[in-house]
């Protein structure tokens, strides 16, 4: 008897120490599990005015915690309007309203939404258009280096958000390849108020509270010109041009001893105009009056 007692204190004994071990090992794997499970998503955009044929991309900007998983699955309530690639690239369909969901893979009950609004182009017609240009010098590197790395030209703005998007993906862009910047070591979760803030370090800050119901903003990285009158005129395609005039300065022959800098400042034209008139104009072209 005392033999079986004893058999049985030692079993229950081992499978006690077993506990102690097999425990914390099952409790990090859970807690591994439940790291990688996302509480908060955060897209790179939370509206978009587009109009028909336009293209944009969407992504996840952030997530909490921040070893969650990003996956996500996207939806588009009315396809017709925008619809939305597995990749999260969007195209704006015939005018309407719509939003666009990420939900998240690991967590159903997480998701995000954009407001999506596509506009009818408005009638196309030849006029000469009201401005507001403006020529801004040595605005640094990052901005105009992200416009000629991804061909954009001219970038257009018509919207606080897009603005604020335009200066989160080209720090993004710099993030990539310099793990010393700011980015980098944010680790991009930064929210609206620390964006704005590194917004106000460059020249868009000038245009982050225009009125962007009435204006678009159009912005010509890598140029820096004084526009003189901007003018609408079809080509042979049928597409309307958008025809700059701008006063063209000529060079002048540096003196003995003057040497030709080895960084060029960077420089950038800004365009202010109506939404209707930035929403005809199918591409820009300038044209130099000389002096």
């Amino acid at each position: 008897m005392n033999r079986t007692r004893r058999g049985i204190w030692f079993v229950l004994n081992i499978c006690f120490i077993c506990m102690i071990f097999i425990m914390p090992a099952s409790a990090k794997g859970k807690s591994a599990a439940k790291k990688n499970v996302p509480k908060k998503i955060v897209l790179n955009r939370t509206e978009l005015l587009l109009y028909p044929g336009e293209e944009r991309k969407l992504r996840v900007e952030y997530i909490k915690p921040e070893k969650a998983s990003a996956k996500v699955v996207w939806k588009s309530k009315r396809k017709a309007v925008a619809a939305i690639s597995p990749k999260g690239e969007l195209k704006a369909g015939k005018p309407g309203k719509t939003t666009i969901t990420a939900i998240s893979k690991k967590n159903p009950k997480v998701k995000a939404v954009v407001k999506v609004t596509v506009k009818k182009r408005p009638k196309k017609k030849e006029k000469e258009c009201a401005f507001g240009g403006k020529r801004h010098y040595n605005i640094g590197s990052l901005l105009t280096g992200y416009a000629r790395e991804k061909r954009l030209n001219p970038v257009v703005f018509r919207s606080k958000e897009d603005i604020l998007s335009y200066i989160k993906e080209a720090n993004e862009d710099d993030y990539i390849y310099n793990k010393y910047s700011d980015y980098y070591k944010q680790k991009i979760n930064w929210n609206d108020r620390k964006w704005r803030k590194h917004l106000s370090g460059t020249f868009l800050s000038e245009y982050f509270n225009m009125d962007f119901k009435k204006e678009s903003l159009v912005v010509f990285f890598n140029n820096y010109t004084k526009i003189l009158s901007l003018q609408t005129k079809f080509d042979d395609a049928g597409k309307l041009r958008g025809i700059i005039k701008f006063r063209s300065y000529p060079s002048e022959p540096l003196g003995p001893g003057i040497a030709v800098p080895a960084v060029i400042p960077e420089e950038a034209t800004t365009l202010k105009i109506s939404k209707q008139d930035e929403a005809m104009i199918d591409y820009y072209q300038f044209q130099a009056v000389e002096e």
